[in-house]
């Protein structure tokens, strides 16, 4: 379910939506990704029961500005977007906003995916300086029990207070384009309203979606198992689409064509960043 405040046309990523190529762009493919999903850290302050970070054993660690600026570098060469997720919380990246600033400074797209807790009002002030396109609050479930059953160690009060704060520093601007994302457990979607959900925040943001909860990728946690009949979205096997839109980068400039694999395995790497061209990680045969 999907809701926008004035419109799709709103979406300041509406044109690649509406590429001809986008969910298309397969053979031959593009000359360049739509997307680089970029992760700045896979630090993160909480411990969600349906995230992969719980079954990685990779070292934690920030990006270096120097890997940063020869992702730009070569990004800006190309219609190409960067969108800064990745497994960890990007805003506890140290540096975060000058992160922001070198992207937005280069005239790359930016979108920002965000637990939304350890945002500030500085830090939404450089956001809003340097026209960020989208942030993107991520949340689960539609009420406060729910959100916190799911994200632990997290504070609804605290979210909404930020989110809040983001709308209202932002004010009449248009930029960043502030949205929401949250999805649901089969029982949590029948328990309480997606509708009155979406309405309540369409009053701070410009779109919010309410999408299904997979813990396919987390399903041999023992934590996890007694939710597995309780998820809303089954395992179901098809050609991986997100493999021909973007190229994955992990904190420490390793180049991958996965974007759930959480380890870096090697069998889904491609090179590292100053050691090979993004270019020719898109096109390598593997």
């Amino acid at each position: 379910m999907l809701r926008y405040r004035q419109g799709r046309e709103s979406d300041p990523f509406f044109h690649v939506f509406s590429s001809p190529g986008w969910l298309r762009d397969y053979d031959p493919p593009r000359e360049f990704p739509f997307w680089i999903n970029l992760e700045l850290t896979n630090r993160c302050q909480l411990d969600c029961f349906f995230c992969s970070r719980q079954t990685s054993a990779r070292p934690l660690g920030d990006i270096s500005l120097e890997t940063l600026k020869l992702i730009i570098e070569e990004a800006a060469g190309y219609d190409c977007g960067l969108r800064l997720t990745g497994w960890g919380e990007p805003l506890l990246h140290p540096q975060a906003a000058l992160a922001v600033s070198m992207i937005k400074k280069a005239g790359l797209p930016l979108k920002i995916y965000t637990n939304g807790l350890a945002l500030t009002q500085e830090m939404m002030d450089a956001f809003i300086e340097a026209e960020v396109d989208d942030l993107q609050f991520s949340m689960q479930g539609l009420t406060p029990e729910q959100y916190e059953f799911n994200r632990r160690r997290s504070s609804y009060a605290r979210l909404r207070a930020n989110i809040e704060m983001a709308a209202r520093r932002r004010g009449s601007s248009t930029r960043p384009f502030l949205s929401i994302l949250t999805s649901v457990l089969a029982d949590e979607a029948a328990s309480a309203d997606p509708e009155k959900f979406m309405e309540e925040y369409l009053e701070l943001v410009d779109k919010v979606a309410v999408d299904l909860t997979n813990l396919n990728f987390v399903s041999e946690v023992d934590r996890v198992k007694p939710f597995l009949e309780n998820q809303s979205s089954g395992l179901t096997r098809g050609r991986c689409v997100d493999v021909f839109l973007a190229l994955e980068i992990k904190y420490d400039g390793l180049i991958q064509f996965c974007g759930q694999d959480a380890d870096g395995l090697p069998e889904h790497s491609l090179g590292r960043v100053g050691q090979i061209s993004l270019r020719e990680a898109w096109h390598s045969p593997k």
